[in-house]
């Protein structure tokens, strides 16, 4: 089987042409925070995009007056879908992600923002004929810590983060859902062929799609931080909390059920093969023992070696103590002669 990018073309369906972006971004009732998402898409570098503004649920009004606001710079740039009951927030980015037919896709909630150089750096990367191989870029991210007051929003902490490297370790996606959606940016063939968002899952349907497209092609890695992943900080931010704050639960229950259904799904196939993840399991919790081990030995030779140290720094305070006393008793001598 393929492991190559370029040979695995097959099996990706062909949507999309040229350099054009649709940005999905999904709504409700956050209108403190949705203008401030309509402006980052707006000041964009790269022009070419179609904004996909799904209100799922929320009062229409608000939307748009906001939408409205930004009238000129939207003017035939956005589409606006009002749905009268909330369908939950896969299937609202799924309604946006099915309706474009550009090169490339990007999902943009309402409570985040890019830089301005996102979509032309992004773009520009993937459109490189030599960078065929990546299905999407992730770049680096800030993580914004902010209050809301129920009017505006203050920015009390921020912090740069992301992977190293060039490339997305397959492995660093599996062992735990950290990419937020903002810092990513797809080419629409992956990202329609992997079947978009789980509506099944409450939460974490971004790094059950991040997964499932990662057996697709490989996500390329860019060093710019240049997207803002805006969490609230305070305990009474309501309907404009984050999910992964607000429902820290729900996230830690389905992160289980998640691994438990992957483990289930690769049994089933075989049976047989629970005694090979025995085995790497209790290959892991050697390998787990031998850490600690090396650990408890290096702590304990830098404690003899300490021990070492201070005997010595005793032995040297002693002798200048001596040499000190030994002077005193010279310089008394002399000046008792003078």
């Amino acid at each position: 089987m393929s492991t190559i990018f370029p040979n695995s073309m097959a099996k990706l369906r062909d949507d999309g042409t040229g350099d054009g972006v649709d940005v999905v971004m999904r709504t409700k009732d956050r209108p403190a925070l949705l203008g401030r998402a309509l402006a980052s898409v707006v000041n964009q570098w790269h022009a070419n995009w179609h904004l996909y503004l799904i209100n799922d649920g929320g009062e229409a009004a608000p939307v748009d007056a906001l939408v409205q606001v930004f009238a000129e710079p939207l003017a035939g740039r956005i589409t606006v879908i009002h749905n009268p009951a909330s369908l939950g927030m896969s299937a609202a980015a799924n309604l946006g992600l099915s309706r474009g037919t550009s090169a490339f896709v990007a999902t943009h909630d309402d409570d985040d923002s890019w830089d301005p150089a996102f979509l032309a750096t992004g773009a520009a990367f993937l459109l490189a004929p030599e960078q065929r191989r990546f299905g999407a870029v992730l770049t680096r991210w800030n993580r914004v810590e902010e209050r809301f007051d129920g009017t505006t929003v203050e920015i009390t902490a921020a912090a740069v983060q992301g992977y190293d490297g060039a490339v997305v370790d397959f492995l660093d996606v599996l062992r735990t859902p950290q990419v937020p959606p903002i810092a990513l940016l797809w080419r629409r063939n992956v990202a329609a062929t992997a079947g978009f968002l789980n509506s099944h899952l409450p939460v974490l349907d971004d790094w059950d799609f991040n997964l499932r497209a990662l057996q697709l092609a490989d996500i390329a890695l860019l060093p710019e931080p240049l997207a803002n992943y805006h969490v609230r900080v305070s305990a009474d931010a309501g309907d404009y909390a984050n999910t992964i704050t607000d429902g820290l639960p729900t996230h830690l229950r389905y992160n289980t059920l998640y691994r438990n259904s992957l483990l289930r799904a690769y049994l089933d196939k075989d049976p047989a093969r629970i005694g090979l993840v025995a085995a790497l399991l209790k290959n892991g919790e050697l390998a787990r023992q031998q850490i600690e081990a090396v650990q408890i030995a290096s702590h304990r030779e830098l404690s003899g070696n300490q021990h070492h140290l201070n005997t010595r720094l005793d032995g040297i305070e002693a002798e200048v103590r001596e040499i000190r006393a030994l002077l005193e008793k010279i310089w008394g001598a002399i000046t008792q002669t003078a």
